[in-house]
């Protein structure tokens, strides 16, 4: 590495990492650079900003991993790991809009990307258009029936729409292929719970939150089921074990309105705002 390429990539890193809000990281678009032929001189500041940009979405540091990854764009635009990393901090971050641009410019680098795919599905559903997502979701499947996530995708979005029977059947087609994947079974006990079948839900949820590896996620989800089936005992004792009495009572406060909600879609909306299906 010659010392005119060290300054460049010093120089690179620091402004970076200095990026001053994620709301100064909405005005990036990844359409800043278009493609071309790329020197190698390029192709290292990419493969280093890459590198940059992994160590901070590691850390948990979506707005520094978002300018590292931008900044590998601008350095070779044909980088489709550079577009995924954008996509994938913009979502952690909840700037969806950015979020979508950047996995639909990833497949235009490789329409049969599925990880790029899968985010851009996952972000449709969080900007509450489940029909493009399923679109999205089916595209995965077709390059690979196996693609469990991709189930899981499917079944998420369904769920959004109150097609909870529908739902179910890619939930369970996925713990078909990965009987153990946690996510699948959240979201397969949680579609139980929104479609009014709290016994099915509780006897999904309930080892999930009962495990030696249990988040309190887990937990929640099953007073959420608890709460949905009326059951307010046991949906005051799971809530407790990771809230204080003011939460817990907001909480069963939570569950009764959620209970009285007539509109399916409605319901699901709320709980997705308030505890968010796992999706992947």
């Amino acid at each position: 590495m010659n010392s005119s390429f060290r300054k460049r990539l010093y120089k690179t890193i620091v402004a970076g990492a200095s990026v001053l809000a994620l709301s100064a990281c909405s005005n990036m678009s990844a359409d800043d650079s278009k493609p071309g032929v790329v020197d190698k001189t390029s192709k290292s500041m990419a493969s280093a900003m890459l590198k940059a940009g992994d160590a901070s979405s590691k850390r948990g540091d979506n707005r520094s991993a978002a300018a590292f990854y931008q900044r590998a764009h601008n350095s070779d635009p044909n980088e489709i790991r550079a577009l995924i990393g954008l996509g994938q901090s913009y979502a952690a971050a909840g700037i969806y809009k950015q979020a979508a641009e950047s996995f639909r410019k990833a497949l235009k680098v490789d329409a049969k990307n599925t990880q790029a795919l899968r985010g851009l599905g996952n972000v449709l559903i969080a900007r509450d258009q489940p029909d493009l997502a399923i679109a999205e979701f089916e595209k995965i499947l077709a390059l690979d029936p196996k693609d469990y996530r991709a189930y899981n995708g499917l079944g998420v979005a369904h769920d959004a729409s109150a097609q909870h029977s529908k739902a179910q059947e890619y939930y369970y087609a996925g713990l078909e292929i990965v009987p153990g994947d946690v996510n699948l079974r959240s979201n397969l006990g949680l579609s139980l719970a929104f479609s009014g079948h709290y016994k099915g839900a509780i006897d999904v949820l309930r080892p999930l939150a009962q495990r030696s590896r249990a988040t309190a996620r887990d937990r929640q989800n099953l007073a959420l089921a608890y709460g949905l089936a009326g059951n307010v005992d046991q949906a005051t004792k799971f809530s407790r074990m990771d809230m204080d009495s003011q939460a817990v009572q907001r909480n069963l406060s939570y569950y009764a309105a959620l209970r009285s909600m007539t509109d399916p879609i409605l319901r699901v909306k709320s709980v997705r705002a308030g505890y968010a299906l796992r999706g992947r």
